[in-house]
Protein backbone atom coordinates (compact mmCIF):
# COMPACT_ATOMS: atom_id res chain seq x y z
CA UNK A 1 0.00 0.00 0.00
CA UNK A 2 2.62 2.31 0.42
CA UNK A 3 3.35 2.77 -2.96
CA UNK A 4 0.36 4.10 -3.07
CA UNK A 5 -0.18 6.20 -0.31
CA UNK A 6 3.31 7.74 -0.56
CA UNK A 7 2.48 10.47 -3.17
CA UNK A 8 -0.65 11.69 -1.32
CA UNK A 9 1.93 12.85 1.18
CA UNK A 10 1.45 16.71 1.74
CA UNK A 11 5.16 18.57 2.34
CA UNK A 12 5.80 18.52 6.22
CA UNK A 13 8.62 19.20 8.76
CA UNK A 14 8.37 16.49 11.06
CA UNK A 15 7.24 12.98 10.52
CA UNK A 16 5.49 10.81 13.11
CA UNK A 17 4.71 6.78 12.13
CA UNK A 18 2.28 5.84 15.25
CA UNK A 19 2.05 2.31 14.99
CA UNK A 20 5.93 1.48 13.51
CA UNK A 21 5.45 -2.53 12.52
CA UNK A 22 7.23 -2.66 9.14
CA UNK A 23 7.52 1.06 8.34
CA UNK A 24 6.92 0.61 4.55
CA UNK A 25 6.00 4.14 4.48
CA UNK A 26 8.84 5.13 6.11
CA UNK A 27 11.27 3.10 4.47
CA UNK A 28 9.44 4.21 1.19
CA UNK A 29 9.22 7.99 1.32
CA UNK A 30 11.77 11.31 1.53
CA UNK A 31 13.06 11.38 5.01
CA UNK A 32 11.58 14.72 6.81
CA UNK A 33 13.89 17.23 8.49
CA UNK A 34 12.46 15.88 11.90
CA UNK A 35 11.35 11.93 12.02
CA UNK A 36 9.70 9.60 14.88
CA UNK A 37 8.38 6.19 14.59
CA UNK A 38 6.66 4.71 17.77
CA UNK A 39 5.69 1.16 18.44
CA UNK A 40 3.76 -0.26 21.84
CA UNK A 41 5.33 -3.57 20.77
CA UNK A 42 8.80 -4.09 22.65
CA UNK A 43 10.27 -6.61 19.67
CA UNK A 44 9.63 -4.46 17.66
CA UNK A 45 11.02 -1.09 18.99
CA UNK A 46 13.56 -3.68 20.15
CA UNK A 47 14.48 -4.41 16.42
CA UNK A 48 14.88 -1.37 15.19
CA UNK A 49 17.15 0.04 17.99
CA UNK A 50 19.66 -2.75 17.52
CA UNK A 51 19.84 -1.93 14.10
CA UNK A 52 20.68 1.18 14.66
CA UNK A 53 23.47 0.58 17.26
CA UNK A 54 23.83 -3.12 17.32
CA UNK A 55 23.96 -4.04 13.47
CA UNK A 56 27.24 -6.46 13.87
CA UNK A 57 25.96 -8.25 16.67
CA UNK A 58 22.60 -8.58 15.42
CA UNK A 59 24.12 -10.22 12.33
CA UNK A 60 26.58 -12.07 13.99
CA UNK A 61 23.26 -13.79 15.73
CA UNK A 62 21.35 -14.26 12.52
CA UNK A 63 24.46 -16.06 10.75
CA UNK A 64 24.28 -18.49 13.05
CA UNK A 65 20.66 -19.65 13.22
CA UNK A 66 19.80 -22.59 10.49
CA UNK A 67 16.47 -23.11 8.81
CA UNK A 68 14.16 -25.07 10.66
CA UNK A 69 10.94 -25.00 11.66
CA UNK A 70 11.71 -26.35 15.27
CA UNK A 71 13.47 -22.63 16.05
CA UNK A 72 10.90 -20.83 14.36
CA UNK A 73 8.42 -22.52 16.89
CA UNK A 74 10.37 -22.32 19.83
CA UNK A 75 11.17 -18.53 19.09
CA UNK A 76 7.64 -17.90 18.26
CA UNK A 77 6.22 -19.25 21.62
CA UNK A 78 9.17 -17.66 23.94
CA UNK A 79 8.89 -13.95 21.64
CA UNK A 80 4.40 -14.50 22.76
CA UNK A 81 5.17 -15.05 26.10
CA UNK A 82 8.51 -12.52 26.64
CA UNK A 83 7.38 -9.52 25.93
CA UNK A 84 9.44 -7.90 29.12
CA UNK A 85 13.07 -8.00 28.69
CA UNK A 86 15.71 -4.99 28.79
CA UNK A 87 16.34 -3.02 25.57
CA UNK A 88 18.45 -3.31 23.76
CA UNK A 89 18.96 -7.06 23.21
CA UNK A 90 20.53 -8.06 19.87
CA UNK A 91 19.73 -11.39 20.62
CA UNK A 92 16.28 -11.02 21.36
CA UNK A 93 15.90 -9.42 17.90
CA UNK A 94 17.67 -11.94 16.04
CA UNK A 95 14.99 -14.53 17.44
CA UNK A 96 12.21 -12.04 16.27
CA UNK A 97 13.73 -11.49 13.17
CA UNK A 98 14.08 -15.06 12.47
CA UNK A 99 10.59 -15.36 13.15
CA UNK A 100 8.91 -12.66 10.82
CA UNK A 101 11.71 -13.29 8.05
CA UNK A 102 10.13 -16.99 7.94
CA UNK A 103 6.89 -16.59 8.35
CA UNK A 104 4.02 -15.60 6.34
CA UNK A 105 3.29 -12.02 5.26
CA UNK A 106 5.94 -11.47 8.11
CA UNK A 107 3.58 -11.65 11.20
CA UNK A 108 4.67 -13.27 14.42
CA UNK A 109 1.21 -15.59 14.62
CA UNK A 110 1.04 -16.69 10.93
CA UNK A 111 2.47 -20.27 9.99
CA UNK A 112 6.27 -21.48 8.90
CA UNK A 113 6.61 -21.10 5.32
CA UNK A 114 9.13 -23.14 3.84
CA UNK A 115 9.43 -21.22 0.78
CA UNK A 116 11.10 -18.33 2.62
CA UNK A 117 14.94 -17.93 1.92
CA UNK A 118 16.42 -16.59 4.87
CA UNK A 119 19.81 -15.86 3.13
CA UNK A 120 18.24 -13.71 0.63
CA UNK A 121 19.50 -10.10 0.91
CA UNK A 122 18.53 -9.79 4.30
CA UNK A 123 22.21 -8.22 5.52
CA UNK A 124 21.60 -5.72 2.73
CA UNK A 125 18.30 -4.91 4.00
CA UNK A 126 19.33 -4.57 7.37
CA UNK A 127 22.48 -2.28 6.38
CA UNK A 128 19.91 -0.32 4.09
CA UNK A 129 17.44 0.14 7.14
CA UNK A 130 20.27 1.57 9.09
CA UNK A 131 21.20 4.28 6.87
CA UNK A 132 17.48 5.29 6.36
CA UNK A 133 16.52 5.37 10.08
CA UNK A 134 19.72 6.92 11.45
CA UNK A 135 18.97 10.23 13.02
CA UNK A 136 15.19 8.97 14.05
CA UNK A 137 13.88 9.18 17.27
CA UNK A 138 12.59 5.29 18.30
CA UNK A 139 9.95 5.68 20.88
CA UNK A 140 8.18 2.45 22.71
CA UNK A 141 4.53 4.27 23.76
CA UNK A 142 1.06 3.88 23.74
CA UNK A 143 -0.43 6.24 21.17
CA UNK A 144 -2.22 8.58 23.22
CA UNK A 145 1.34 9.21 25.39
CA UNK A 146 2.86 9.62 22.20
CA UNK A 147 0.75 12.72 20.99
CA UNK A 148 1.01 14.31 24.68
CA UNK A 149 4.61 13.77 24.24
CA UNK A 150 4.80 15.58 20.88
CA UNK A 151 2.23 18.37 20.74
CA UNK A 152 0.88 18.21 17.22
CA UNK A 153 1.79 21.30 15.24
CA UNK A 154 1.29 23.01 11.77
CA UNK A 155 4.38 21.40 9.35
CA UNK A 156 3.45 18.37 10.78
CA UNK A 157 2.57 14.70 8.60
CA UNK A 158 1.14 11.78 10.98
CA UNK A 159 0.66 8.39 9.18
CA UNK A 160 -1.72 6.14 11.53
CA UNK A 161 -2.27 2.26 10.90
CA UNK A 162 -3.82 1.32 13.84
CA UNK A 163 -5.38 -2.41 14.67
CA UNK A 164 -7.88 -2.68 12.76
CA UNK A 165 -11.89 -3.64 13.94
CA UNK A 166 -11.17 -7.19 12.12
CA UNK A 167 -8.12 -7.87 14.46
CA UNK A 168 -10.23 -6.81 17.41
CA UNK A 169 -13.04 -9.47 16.15
CA UNK A 170 -10.29 -12.43 15.59
CA UNK A 171 -8.37 -11.33 18.94
CA UNK A 172 -4.61 -12.83 18.00
CA UNK A 173 -3.48 -10.72 14.81
CA UNK A 174 -1.69 -8.59 16.36
CA UNK A 175 0.82 -8.62 19.85
CA UNK A 176 -1.21 -5.69 20.53
CA UNK A 177 -4.83 -5.77 19.40
CA UNK A 178 -7.20 -2.77 20.51
CA UNK A 179 -10.47 -3.79 22.06
CA UNK A 180 -13.39 -0.97 22.24
CA UNK A 181 -12.06 1.37 24.04
CA UNK A 182 -8.80 1.51 22.38
CA UNK A 183 -10.47 2.47 19.02
CA UNK A 184 -12.45 5.59 21.09
CA UNK A 185 -9.21 6.36 22.52
CA UNK A 186 -7.69 6.58 19.00
CA UNK A 187 -10.24 8.66 17.75
CA UNK A 188 -9.72 11.29 20.58
CA UNK A 189 -5.94 11.31 19.62
CA UNK A 190 -6.70 11.53 16.05
CA UNK A 191 -8.59 14.85 16.47
CA UNK A 192 -5.93 16.42 18.70
CA UNK A 193 -4.02 16.34 15.49
CA UNK A 194 -5.97 17.48 13.68
CA UNK A 195 -7.09 20.22 16.57
CA UNK A 196 -3.05 20.83 16.89
CA UNK A 197 -2.86 22.00 12.51
CA UNK A 198 -1.00 18.79 11.31
CA UNK A 199 -1.76 16.45 8.76
CA UNK A 200 -2.92 13.12 9.33
CA UNK A 201 -3.14 9.87 7.09
CA UNK A 202 -5.25 7.06 8.31
CA UNK A 203 -5.68 3.56 7.13
CA UNK A 204 -8.50 1.39 8.37
CA UNK A 205 -10.58 -1.39 7.50
CA UNK A 206 -13.95 -0.77 5.68
CA UNK A 207 -16.19 -1.00 8.43
CA UNK A 208 -19.61 0.82 9.30
CA UNK A 209 -17.76 1.51 12.52
CA UNK A 210 -15.16 3.55 11.22
CA UNK A 211 -17.48 5.65 8.24
CA UNK A 212 -19.46 6.28 11.48
CA UNK A 213 -16.75 7.75 13.46
CA UNK A 214 -14.40 9.28 10.93
CA UNK A 215 -17.28 10.96 9.26
CA UNK A 216 -15.93 14.59 9.55
CA UNK A 217 -13.00 13.71 8.15
CA UNK A 218 -12.27 13.35 4.32
CA UNK A 219 -13.09 9.11 3.79
CA UNK A 220 -11.77 7.29 0.56
CA UNK A 221 -12.35 3.90 -0.49
CA UNK A 222 -9.91 2.05 -2.12
CA UNK A 223 -9.75 -1.43 -3.84
CA UNK A 224 -7.01 -3.85 -2.86
CA UNK A 225 -5.59 -6.95 -3.51
CA UNK A 226 -4.49 -8.84 -0.28
CA UNK A 227 -1.23 -10.23 -1.58
CA UNK A 228 -1.39 -12.64 1.66
CA UNK A 229 -2.77 -16.33 2.31
CA UNK A 230 -1.41 -19.62 1.91
CA UNK A 231 -3.56 -20.09 -1.41
CA UNK A 232 -3.26 -18.39 -4.99
CA UNK A 233 -7.21 -17.68 -4.46
CA UNK A 234 -6.49 -16.04 -1.13
CA UNK A 235 -3.81 -13.87 -2.66
CA UNK A 236 -6.15 -12.39 -5.50
CA UNK A 237 -8.52 -11.99 -3.65
CA UNK A 238 -9.59 -8.13 -3.62
CA UNK A 239 -11.00 -6.10 -0.53
CA UNK A 240 -11.74 -2.65 0.36
CA UNK A 241 -10.19 -0.09 3.32
CA UNK A 242 -10.39 3.32 4.02
CA UNK A 243 -7.99 6.15 3.57
CA UNK A 244 -9.05 8.72 6.39
CA UNK A 245 -7.41 12.49 5.55
CA UNK A 246 -7.76 15.95 7.14
CA UNK A 247 -6.61 17.24 4.06
CA UNK A 248 -7.50 16.86 0.09
CA UNK A 249 -4.77 15.33 -1.72
CA UNK A 250 -2.61 17.19 -4.93
CA UNK A 251 -2.36 13.55 -6.49
CA UNK A 252 -4.85 11.48 -6.86
CA UNK A 253 -3.50 8.28 -9.11
CA UNK A 254 -6.83 7.06 -9.63
CA UNK A 255 -6.60 4.77 -6.55
CA UNK A 256 -9.95 6.35 -5.17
Amino acid sequence: MSKLFVPLIPPHRRYFEMFAGGLSMFFRKQKAEWNVVNDKDNNIVNLYLCVMHHLDELVHYINWLPKSRKLFLDFRVEIKECNEFEIPDPLQAAKYFYCIRHSFNKLIHTPFSKNKDMNKDWETELKYSREHIGGTTVENLDFAELVEKYPPTEGDFWYLDPPYFIATDKGDYYMNNFDSEDHNRFKEAVDTIHEGGAKFMISYDHREEVQEMYSEYNLRTIDLKSYSGTTNEARLKTRKEYLILNYEPKSQLGIF
